[in-house]
């Protein structure tokens, strides 16, 4: 008789639960794996013919963000994944909240989102700070003030916090500013009565920001614009570069965008005498129409 094999002792993969994300494609980027790693014969074609579709790679296409899905698709698709009724209803508004292309159909369909996840019994997760994090996005001072609090503690003298920024905002502004704050747990009260900013940083993504990421961006524009009329040159940096490149280049530039960022924060983090808030801005876009688009 042939030796038994040994089981194996690694624990299965879970399947990740829809109401963890708010990006669609990525669930289901995440839900292919798993299903993946659990059944070896599982596919982008068995699940395409499962939901119906005719083209086998049409699913993989999707998580690629080279395709959308329509409703019935959506729908049909759901009940591929055997997804519970409360399940299938947030899927379908998460599908409707990523595609929407316009910002008041997308601010529509996000809380349709909230209220999906506040009636299912996922009503307590942790994600519910999104709602939060949206708040703290709508005026460039909330996050200006919680980095004043990071510098060094604050009484709840706030006109005198107020004055601190540029421009200045009202006491009734920045009392406001506490109280999101405290709730969003980035700021807490010591036991000497001094604001600190906790050890939590915050991190927001597109998905989470929406609108309000866009409102936020364009606050932090006009105080750049605001600055190059109200200060002088030696305090404040401004340039631009206008480059003729092609999309790979623009892409690897992005890139380095993003690593500026990084190292910028890491000699922020090291800097062990800041005393002054500054905010950066980097805008990357296009200032002509590519090739096939231009009228001849």
């Amino acid at each position: 008789m042939g030796r038994k094999k040994p089981e194996s002792s690694e624990v299965p993969p879970k399947l990740p639960p829809v109401w963890d994300y708010t990006d669609y494609r990525n669930w289901l980027t995440d839900t292919f794996k798993a299903r993946k790693a659990i059944h070896s014969w599982y596919s982008y074609g068995v699940l395409a013919q499962r939901a119906g579709f005719k083209a086998r790679d049409y699913l993989m296409r999707v998580m690629r963000g080279e395709r959308g899905l329509s409703l019935e698709g959506a729908v049909r698709l759901s009940e591929a994944l055997d997804l519970t009724p409360s399940e299938k209803e947030y899927f379908l508004a998460l599908v409707e909240y990523n595609q929407a292309s316009k910002d008041e159909t997308r601010e529509a369909a996000w809380h349709k989102l909230q209220r999906k996840l506040v009636q299912s019994r996922y009503s307590a997760h942790p994600r519910k700070l999104a709602s939060i994090q949206k708040q703290l996005l709508s005026k460039w001072h909330h996050l200006a003030i919680r980095s004043l609090i990071e510098l060094s503690p604050v009484s709840e003298d706030w006109e005198a916090l107020g004055r601190r920024l540029f421009p200045p905002r009202s006491a009734a502004m920045v009392r406001k500013s506490i109280r999101l704050l405290e709730r969003s747990g980035l700021i807490e009260k010591s036991s000497d009565g001094l604001w600190r900013a906790t050890d939590k940083s915050i991190a927001i993504s597109p998905e989470v920001g929406g609108p309000a990421l866009k409102t936020y961006h364009k606050d932090c524009m006009g105080l750049a614009e605001r600055a190059l009329d109200a200060l002088p040159g030696s305090v404040r940096h401004i340039s631009g570069l206008t480059l003729a490149i092609s999309r790979p280049i623009y892409e690897q530039l992005c890139h380095r965008i993003e690593e500026i960022h990084l190292e910028f924060s890491r000699i922020a983090d090291r800097d062990e005498s800041a005393d002054q808030l500054y905010h950066l801005n980097l805008s990357f876009f296009p200032m002509s129409a590519p090739p096939e688009e231009t009228t001849p």
